[in-house]
């Protein structure tokens, strides 16, 4: 999981799981805010009693005080009077006097103020909108509302310490949550840390034991190749351990080239004294041991170079690529080939690997890699004694076959040889060479020989001359960093060889301990197969056990969290845990139930589909059938035609065969309703007839009408004048009625209905339409109109059209007519 997707996860429920708390916090502090509101407004009601009630005393105190001041100011003006009219007052009229005006004047002063405070009540009054003229009705609505905001003020209050209830809860529940986490996130950390300690612990002893073991095999599989003992073997991998940190190389790689060697028959102490200048050389040249132990093996196989000649045979090496391009490493890959056919020219020891690795350095100058200088040399040295290359050296008077023995026996080179007699035959003319050599690599390998033939003879000698030439390249390569990091791991991983073939032995104990009591748990099992599976199971049980308890801390902390946060949510939510639980398992459940209907669509796709196939193929039919295939269709999957649906197959499965689909019944149900109009035509045609005929006699016998003509052709007059009023108020109605009919007649036509009235269509060229008349003696002839239509489609617009020409035709011939004169009675 990506890093950033981690960290917004971990921010989503942090958030998740802090927000009951802030919105419970902000809700407290918009409730408190509303509820000091409230009481506000609380005060300014009481007060405005208050001041309702201090204005009625007030005002009654007022009364009272200007009733006292009025007879007090009485008073005064009599006590002057009589002071006045009396010559002599006594000073007891005085004394009364000045007490009743200081009374008055107190009076005065009281009623003053009075009347201030009444004002000013009565002005703040009227900025709360209570007027003093109707304190009654204010005061009923100070009570009314007084009541609303203390039940106001009861729900906010009921309302903030639910809020302040679910604060707690959550606070508990966060901190519950905290101490829930905290100890799985110790359980998990301490787990992981044990996990990891025991991992680091266990790690290099298992890679020390799991290399003792590969390398035991390895010699193994070496000591089977030399047929030499296991303590042999082992004695010579102690060798190769100390040889691996002389050549710095790994002792793997050494036990690979020893296995090499032997592989090609050398014996084990040969194979491992080689392993040392081998080894040497790889690591001065960067080459690969196994290609250096195939070319050195090479030299001793086919050049009978002595084992103890290996150093001085990849010095010469060494030494001859200082002086080309051609490197150790390259020789390495090649030499294999290219000794076995310099064997067949008789050379052999350290001189034929200079004369080779000398010549590799003059071909790889004509050639574009190594590869390519390596062929041309080797098809150079195959052709030497060829029949052609015999013949047409025979040309020049050169007997190659002697020319080449005699130089062996002299211990001359024979690439040099066979160079000296090409410069013979060509007079070291380069474009004889084809008369000589038809072959296009072997002349590509002796150009540059024959050019630079002076430079090959000094890389030989010099070559031949080398000493020591490796361990000065590898004294030198270990000046690297790189080697030295290697000489490093070289030791560890020899440390790590040496713990393990110590540990080994125990390993190998504790195994074939286990291996006894596994035979034996073996031999029990077939005896008692019955404890063997319950011994299985229980085993089975424990190792689970100990795999859970392995990790069992990271496991422990991730099932602990989803139930801290239940626990959380049950204290947030103030309910118990079992609810809680029962909805994240009902919401389970829901998700299972989806999981297994999904399954099952998938499952049964291909009968679904060919359910809903076979659906489709019904719906695209009945909308080919055109408007009766749709109202087929309509039908049959209505309700009411689902419903059918469903009754009929019942039926059906009780024997009783019913039409499978409404619109079958409903074609049914029109026919019959045809077939009976039909039938019952001639009933109605008699009826309206009869009825004709009995209103016309009962005309003439009530009116006393013998002449029909003279007395209609006055009502005439007067229908006339009424149809013409009639006609302009109500013109459009017949149009109307017209147009109504020939759209009941379409729509009729339209579902497949159909009357006697109306025949099927012929060809001709338009409708004639007739009318004949029969009637017994004495009656009025009942009035049959026949309608036959020539050249009509089956639309339903024409028919429509048709009909109404007809009746149009019709209509106007009866107007045409008149009444027949019977005469005067």
């Amino acid at each position: 999981m990506d890093r950033n997707l981690r960290i917004r996860m971990l921010l989503e429920g942090a958030d998740r799981l802090t927000r009951p708390l802030r919105e419970a916090a902000g809700g407290s502090s918009r409730l408190s805010q509303a509820l000091r509101i409230t009481r506000d407004r609380m005060k300014e009601i009481e007060r405005a009693q208050a001041d309702i009630g201090e204005f009625r005393e007030l005002k009654t105190g007022l009364a009272e005080t200007s009733r006292r001041m009025q007879e007090a100011q009485s008073r005064t003006t009599q006590l002057g009077r009589a002071i006045a009219q009396t010559e002599n007052p006594t000073k007891k009229m005085h004394r009364e006097f000045e007490q009743v005006r200081r009374e008055a004047a107190r009076l005065s002063d009281e009623h003053g103020q009075q009347s201030s405070r009444l004002q000013a009540l009565r002005s703040r009054m009227a900025a709360a909108g209570v007027s003093t003229r109707d304190l009654a009705s204010h005061e009923r609505r100070l009570r009314t509302e007084a009541a609303s905001t203390n039940d106001t003020l009861r729900e906010q209050e009921r309302r903030l310490q639910q809020l302040a209830d679910r604060s707690r809860r959550v606070a508990a529940a966060r901190n519950q949550f905290s101490q829930i986490q905290g100890t799985a996130t110790g359980l998990a950390a301490g787990g992981a840390a044990a996990i990891g300690t025991g991992m680091v612990i266990a790690r290099p002893l298992e890679e020390a034991v799991s290399g003792a073991l590969e390398y035991e095999a390895t010699m193994t599989d070496i000591n089977q190749k030399v047929n030499q003992t296991r303590e042999a073997g082992r004695r010579m991998g102690k060798d190769l351990r100390v040889a691996a940190l002389v050549v710095n190389q790994m002792p793997a790689d050494l036990q690979k080239g020893v296995d090499t060697l032997t592989g090609f028959g050398l014996g084990a102490r040969q194979a491992t004294d080689m392993m040392t200048p081998i080894g040497r050389a790889a690591t001065a040249y960067k080459a690969e041991i196994d290609d250096l132990g195939r070319a050195t093996f090479a030299a001793h196989d086919n050049l009978k170079v002595p084992i103890e000649q290996t150093g001085k045979a990849l010095d010469v090496m060494a030494q001859a690529g200082k002086g080309g391009a051609f490197e150790v490493k390259d020789m390495a890959q090649y030499f294999p080939e290219l000794t076995a056919s310099m064997q067949s020219l008789g050379s052999k020891g350290v001189p034929a690997v200079a004369d080779l690795a000398a010549a590799l350095q003059i071909t790889r100058k004509g050639a574009g890699d190594s590869a390519g200088a390596a062929n041309n040399l080797q098809n150079l040295i195959s052709k030497i004694n060829a029949g052609d290359t015999i013949k047409n050296f025979a040309r020049f008077g050169i007997d190659i076959p002697a020319a080449m023995k005699k130089a062996a026996k002299d211990g001359r080179s024979p690439i040099e040889e066979i160079v000296r007699l090409t410069q013979q035959a060509t007079g070291g003319d380069q474009a004889k060479l084809s008369s000589l050599f038809g072959d296009m690599q072997v002349q590509q390998a002796l150009r540059p020989l024959m050019s630079a033939f002076k430079e090959y003879q000094a890389i030989r000698a010099d070559a031949l001359g080398a000493n020591g030439t490796v361990n000065i390249d590898f004294a030198e390569r270990m000046q690297d960093g790189a080697e030295k990091v290697k000489r490093l791991q070289i030791q560890s991983k020899l440390l790590k060889d040496t713990v393990g073939e110590q540990l080994m032995p125990t390993v190998a104990a504790a195994s074939e301990y286990l291996s006894g009591w596994a035979s034996r748990i073996s031999d029990l099992a077939r005896r008692h197969p019955n404890l063997t599976r319950g011994i299985a199971v229980a085993a089975g049980v424990m190792a689970a056990l100990f795999v859970i308890l392995g990790g069992g801390a990271i496991i422990i902390a991730g099932l602990v969290a989803p139930f801290a946060a239940l626990a959380g949510a049950a204290t947030l939510l103030g309910i118990g845990m079992l609810p809680l639980i029962g909805i994240v398992a009902g919401v389970m459940l829901g998700i299972g139930l989806l999981v297994g209907a999904g399954y099952l669509l998938y499952a049964k796709w291909d009968a679904i589909a060919g359910w809903f196939g076979g659906i489709w193929t019904e719906i695209t039919g009945y909308f080919s059938g055109g408007i009766a295939g749709i109202s087929a269709f309509l039908i049959n999957f209505s309700p009411m035609g689902l419903l059918y649906g469903g009754i009929a197959a019942l039926l059906n499965w009780l024997g009783i065969d019913v039409p499978s689909r409404l619109s079958q019944a409903g074609s049914e149900m029109i026919r019959g309703l045809i077939n009976g109009i039909t039938s019952m035509l001639g009933a109605l045609k008699s009826t309206i007839v009869d009825a004709a005929g009995s209103a016309a006699r009962w005309f003439k016998e009530k009116l006393g009408i013998h002449s029909p003509s003279r007395v209609f052709a006055q009502f005439g007059g007067y229908m006339m004048q009424g149809l013409d009023g009639g006609i302009q108020s109500e013109q459009r109605a017949p149009i109307d009625r017209v147009k109504a009919l020939a759209a009941d007649i379409s729509r009729a036509m339209a579902v497949g209905a159909a009357t006697p009235a109306i025949a099927a269509a012929s060809t001709g060229a338009g409708a004639q339409p007739a009318m004949a008349r029969s009637a017994p003696a004495g009656t009025a002839p009942p009035a049959t109109y026949n309608l036959h239509f020539h050249g009509v489609t089956g639309s339903p617009q024409d028919i429509a059209q048709a009909v109404k020409q007809a009746m149009e035709q019709l209509e106007r011939e009866r107007r045409g007519r008149g009444f027949g004169d019977e005469g005067d009675a």
